[in-house]
């Protein structure tokens, strides 16, 4: 595609894509005269959505090209997704491992504040929690939200999760704003397989919540006398 052209030298067939690619990015016809300007600022503004179509699909092939034309491994689309976001989200081992391998950020942040271990996590994607974490990734929470997430993810029953978590370094011992972990929970929502899972994952049968009660406590004051012979064994 030539050098610099007045309006009048451009082809009709290719001035009409390149204004609606523009006009669908929000570019506006950049008036630069010169179609090569044009087609690289519409195809960087591209970029992070080609970047990500391909980190969902596991293209390594694509991401390779993407790349090559001058993509930014660790370009965000509008929601700052990047294709390591993406690729971990969908527990695709081999993509995370050719982004990081290509210099991703590791810890990139999207508009929601998640990383992509955290994707991982959600993804209950072992192998990619474990590479990421080799890769340097960090989960920026505190022990309270850790509480409130695994808390919540044992009283939904959710034992893949757990265990992503746990595989990031999270403790069954860590509580919510009351103290309770999810051995608390787990016996107050009467789910014997979840205490069960949770003593075998090194949860603490004597840890006290904000109201000075054990699991155990829990059991006898609901009435849950199965309950107080597992935790009692």
């Amino acid at each position: 595609m030539g050098g610099c052209m007045s309006r009048k030298e451009i082809p009709d067939e290719i001035y009409r894509y390149w204004s609606a690619v523009a006009s669908s990015l929000r570019l506006g016809w950049l008036g630069t005269n010169n179609v090569r300007t044009e087609m690289k600022a519409c195809q960087l503004a591209l970029f992070p959505n080609l970047l990500n179509s391909s980190a969902v699909e596991e293209d390594i092939l694509g991401l390779e090209e993407h790349l090559r034309e001058g993509a930014d491994v660790s370009s965000g689309d509008e929601r700052g997704r990047t294709p390591l976001h993406v690729a971990a989200g969908e527990g695709h081992l081999n993509a995370v491992r050719f982004l990081l391998q290509q210099g991703a950020d590791v810890n990139a942040t999207d508009c929601y504040e998640e990383t992509p271990l955290r994707d991982a996590i959600r993804c209950k994607s072992l192998e990619v929690v474990e590479l990421l974490i080799s890769a340097g990734a960090r989960l920026e929470k505190s022990s309270e939200e850790l509480g409130v997430e695994m808390c919540c993810l044992a009283f939904l029953g959710d034992t893949e999760q757990m265990v992503a978590w746990k595989k990031a370094g999270v403790s069954f011992n860590v509580s919510d704003a009351h103290g309770r972990t999810p051995l608390h929970v787990a016996v107050c929502t009467d789910q014997p397989e979840m205490v069960k899972f949770c003593i075998r994952n090194g949860s603490d049968l004597e840890q006290r919540d904000r109201f000075n009660n054990r699991p155990i406590d829990d059991a006898q004051r609901l009435g849950l006398q199965h309950m107080v012979e597992l935790l009692s064994y």
